[in-house]
This record gives C-alpha cells, sequence and structure tokens, in this order.
C-alpha cells in the first residue's frame, strides 16, 4: 500500500492518476481517495466551537473506519490512498485528520508527503506538521517515508517521481 497525502491545495488526485497511468499500472491498483468521504476541510472551516469541530473529525474517522478500513481490509494486493494527515481549523488549530487505527491496520509500505514550495508560513506550518505525523506512523508502522517537493510549475516531476515509485 501506498498512502498519499499534502495539502488539499495540492492536487493530489491528479498527481496520483496521472502516476498510475505513466506506470502503466493503473489496472494492478485499487485506487482509495478520502476525499469521496467528504470535504472534511470545508467542514472545520465551518466549525463555530470546538464541539462541532472535534464532532467532523469524529464523524470523518468514522467514515474512513466503516467505508474504508472493512472495505479494505481483506483486499490482496496493490493499493494507493489518497488522504490526508491534517486538517486545519482557523480557528482550533490542527487535526489529526487519519485515525491510528488506518495506520496500525494497513502498515502502508510507504507514505509519501506531496509538499509545495512556499514562502506563505501557514502553508510551510502545516507542511510541517504532516511531517511530523507522517514520521510518527512511518516508525511505527516501519513504513518508509518519501517527500515530494515540487513548485508549481513543476507538477510534472512529482508525478515522475510516483511513477518511479509506482514502478518498484
Amino acid at each position: 500500500m501506498i498512502f498519499v497525502s499534502g495539502l488539499k491545495e495540492i492536487d493530489r488526485k491528479t498527481i496520483v492518476n496521472l502516476a498510475l497511468q505513466r506506470s502503466g499500472y493503473r489496472d494492478k491498483f485499487r485506487y482509495v481517495d478520502f476525499d469521496d468521504l467528504g470535504d472534511v476541510s470545508g467542514e472545520m472551516e465551518s466549525a463555530k466551537d470546538m464541539l462541532t469541530a472535534r464532532k467532523i473529525i469524529s464523524d470523518f474517522y468514522e467514515g474512513v473506519e466503516k467505508r474504508v478500513i472493512k472495505d479494505l481490509k481483506e483486499q490482496i494486493g496493490n493499493i494507493i490512498v489518497n488522504g490526508y494527515l491534517s486538517v486545519h481549523s482557523p480557528v482550533f488549530g490542527y487535526f489529526l485528520a487519519t485515525p491510528e487505527t488506518f495506520f496500525q491496520t494497513f502498515k502502508p509500505d510507504v507514505i509519501v508527503i506531496l509538499e509545495t514550495e512556499s514562502k506563505d508560513e501557514k502553508t510551510n506550518e502545516q507542511q510541517g506538521i504532516n511531517r511530523y505525523y507522517a514520521a510518527t506512523y512511518s516508525s511505527m508502522c516501519g513504513s518508509n517515508l518519501k517527500i515530494i517537493r515540487f513548485g508549481e510549475d513543476r507538477m510534472m516531476g512529482a508525478v515522475k517521481e510516483l511513477v518511479d515509485l509506482i514502478k518498484h
């Protein structure tokens, strides 16, 4: 299993789909997208109080556990997951977006973080938090950790790095 994460502003879905297509392994991988569980980032931005914010995360965890973990638990073969490591609420800060049970259950072979080169302090802050969560889960599960950094005009470089990873 390959778990791919990055900020919501990064078009992870396009990068993953292009990498699967260019690798020639599209038919050999099951693709799972956490975005199909709902817009947790958008919901967090509208949370008015901490109780609501925690409920949003709790509901998202429940969706991951019911729809992703249950569905994939019996799967054998190659799986690529497009997921989140953290979600930001402007009022309440950062929340862990993927439950620990996901990583304990699947122990991904590789956790990939897609990062954009940015001068924006908030973007860099959240990317740092994602790195922390990824390193924690990587060491907990024995997963490799790969960070793919790219600028706005170099998305295809990220696609190529992910293709190389998929092929190996």
